[in-house]
């Protein structure tokens, strides 16, 4: 070989690792710089999606906690108009793997649950599914234990393992891209503490505050859009996460920033990725510190280049205003890092302090900018917080089945759009009650006000049978009776009909008197095609005959399009009926379980059972409206070897007919809550 071509050899020899070492500086680093993950998969695939998430997932440990399907629909119903064919928001979370993370670094909780993202867009044949990756959540989140790093990293491996095998056995071909993040923000995370007086119930404490924080964000428009509690994740939770007494986290929304962030003209739907916000508290073991924590906003900006004006702004609105709100709160800011390894006061963090003065300043950093706010320092939680809605009683024979006044303390605009407030009285005196009137049909009858032994007594009179008699609300005076007779039994005696097999009379001595589900109102939407007007017409003819002055009440709707009543476009139907629970023991776990309040046999073999929620679970009706409690104990379906609740987002809707959208979005964790408390009879 000529000397020439030595060198040349040599040269391009020694050049080739060099270009090679170039390229994979240059390949993205999936590890360190991607931000999520997704699959591009063409036509319209919601339905088998959700089957996934909702039903596949849970065999390698992901479980579903707030699904918000098709967000889209609400755009399009308070904004007019949307650019996308769905956009979903499925929160999963994995406790198995995040709950023992908790012990070693509890900011993990600020992505836990994530959202698994659907979203496509009307001009677009493609449908997006993705989720953030788990090494930019921990980058977010700041976390550098490596314990914390490597389990929550390992466990997403299964998960895009358990997508891919889904979609192909489902016949969805589709392509796999990973989506680099811009910049990490400076600003990652939002922490407070707040010091509260401790007292024996620690309960008490957790109700009444979780109260005036729902209240505050709602007050400033913001959507309580999920609730996980930790302690309940599983069912060693607690023997787990031993060293704390509480530890939940609330996912939030504002409905006018994320239709600007996700929808209209060059929208960003893939920033759903961070959607709902999670803000996680908790408390220590007999500490009297509640430690809060929740990503910024700017996390999606920065990583995801956005860089409109409006939608900046609203970014930087929204990292302002959520601080301002927890300092409102009497909650102190402090620093981004691990709260169980943070040095502090031992003093202060054992007892509460006496706050002297009147106001403090605190500075907030907001990106390059710091904000400053003052604000009162309140000296502990206020003990007692009012209801967020009382109840106008009835006087006389006139009864206001809805109307709603506010308490001084409860933000104005809580309960927005009630334009039928002042139109709610019955009009109606001794006539039609309970019929059909105009096209319409009440939900409900009215009476004055009886005693509990007084309304058993006159509906065994009539001739109906009492299954039982329970108090569905803390304080005792909402008690609702549950009754029946053969005929209503017979007529529910039929697959998938057996939610029509009683009825419900509420004794409301919170608002002073009695209300009786209707049955004709009942039957028209619960037997769907095999309504028949003879039975529940002389039922309703029992009821009218033996209580006297009854009235109807305003909650009513079209009798004719009962039977395919939804809330809104693309909410349940009757028919969409959620399985809780399969096997052959259904009933035989029913009959253990303190929360069972009944059980009724009906003729072709099923059950209908009536279940006590849980105590938080509870509390939807003091929002919505204490009259209609009656739709309490929630009824759960055993039917050949299934366990079938109505979906509560339909049960609710329909058993309150006036219910607005605003007041929807207030309750938007119950109908998750009601799922898991009928699941957990069967455990």
């Amino acid at each position: 070989m000529s000397t020439i071509k030595k060198v040349i050899f040599q040269s391009i020899f020694f050049f080739i690792p060099t270009l090679v070492l170039a390229i994979a500086n240059t390949t993205p680093n999936l590890e360190k710089n991607s931000l999520a993950i997704f699959y591009k998969i063409k036509g319209d695939i919601q339905k088998p999606f959700n089957k996934i998430v909702e039903k596949e997932l849970k065999s390698i440990g992901f479980y579903i906690t707030d699904p918000h399907k098709r967000v889209n629909d609400q755009y399009k119903k308070e904004y007019g108009s949307t650019v996308l064919d769905v956009l979903s928001f499925m929160s999963v979370v994995n406790d198995e793997v995040v709950l023992p993370l908790l012990n070693i670094d509890p900011r993990i909780a600020g992505f836990s649950p994530f959202n698994m993202l659907i979203y496509k867009k009307l001009d677009s044949d493609f449908t997006q599914v993705g989720h953030l990756e788990p090494s930019a959540i921990l980058d977010m989140l700041e976390i550098t234990d490596k314990t914390v790093r490597e389990k929550f990293t390992a466990s997403f491996k299964p998960l895009n393992e358990k997508l891919e095998a889904e979609f192909k056995d489902k016949g969805l071909k589709f392509t796999k891209s990973y989506l680099p993040y811009k910049k990490l923000t400076k600003k990652k995370m939002i922490n407070f503490e707040y010091t509260f007086e401790r007292t024996d119930d620690l309960d008490d404490f957790i109700d009444e505050f979780q109260n005036k924080f729902e209240l505050a964000f709602i007050d400033k428009n913001y959507l309580i859009a999920g609730y996980h509690n930790f302690m309940e994740g599983t069912d060693d939770a607690e023997d787990i996460l031993t060293d704390y007494d509480a530890f939940w986290t609330y996912s939030l929304c504002h409905l006018e920033y994320s239709y600007n962030m996700f929808d209209n003209k060059n929208a960003h739907p893939e920033a759903g990725l961070f959607a709902p916000c999670s803000m996680y508290m908790y408390i220590k073991k007999d500490s009297n510190l509640l430690v809060v924590g929740m990503p910024t906003l700017q996390n999606w900006s920065d990583t995801l280049d956005i860089t409109e004006g409006k939608r900046v702004k609203l970014v930087h609105q929204l990292d302002t205003e959520i601080p301002a709100i927890l300092t409102s709160l009497g909650m102190t800011a402090v620093p981004n890092e691990n709260p169980l390894t943070r040095k502090r006061d031992a003093a202060k963090a054992a007892t509460p302090t006496k706050k002297v003065a009147e106001e403090k300043i605190q500075h907030i950093e907001n990106g390059s900018e710091t904000i400053e706010i003052i604000v009162p320092l309140p000296p502990k939680v206020i003990t007692n917080i009012p209801s967020a809605i009382q109840i106008e009683t009835m006087n006389g024979g006139d009864i206001n089945t809805r109307s709603i006044k506010f308490s001084k303390r409860v933000p104005p605009n809580y309960i927005a759009d009630r334009s039928q407030v002042q139109k709610d009285k019955p009009t109606n005196t001794n006539t039609n009650i309970g019929e059909v009137n105009k096209g319409r049909i009440s939900a409900y009858i009215r009476g004055k006000f009886i005693d509990v032994n007084t309304a058993e007594e006159t509906l065994k009179k009539a001739g109906f049978q009492i299954i039982s008699t329970s108090v569905v609300n803390k304080k005792g005076d909402l008690i609702s009776i549950v009754f029946t007779d053969k005929t209503l039994t017979a007529m529910a005696s039929k697959k998938n009909r057996g939610f029509m097999a009683s009825l419900h009379l509420l004794v409301n001595k919170k608002d002073h008197h009695i209300s009786i589900t209707n049955p004709l109102y009942l039957a028209k939407a619960f037997m769907q095609n095999e309504f028949n007007e003879k039975i529940p017409k002389e039922i309703l003819a029992r009821i009218t005959s033996n209580f006297k002055d009854l009235l109807n009440s305003k909650d009513a709707l079209k009798f004719q399009l009962l039977p395919k009543y939804q809330f809104m476009n693309g909410m349940p139907k009757y028919i969409d009926m959620i399985t809780v629970k399969t096997g052959n023991d259904l009933l035989k776990k029913a009959k253990k379980h303190k929360r069972v309040v009944f059980m009724q046999k009906l003729n072709n073999g099923s059950t209908l059972i009536g279940i006590k929620l849980r105590k938080r679970t509870n509390k939807f009706t003091n929002k919505i409206g204490t009259n209609n409690a009656g739709l309490l104990p929630y009824p759960i379906l055993i039917e050949n070897g299934k366990a079938k609740i109505l979906d509560p987002k339909y049960y609710i809707s329909v058993m309150y007919p006036l219910l607005q959208m605003s007041e929807f979005m207030t309750i938007a964790t119950v109908p998750g809550a009601i799922e898991k408390d009928c699941q957990r009879i069967f455990k």
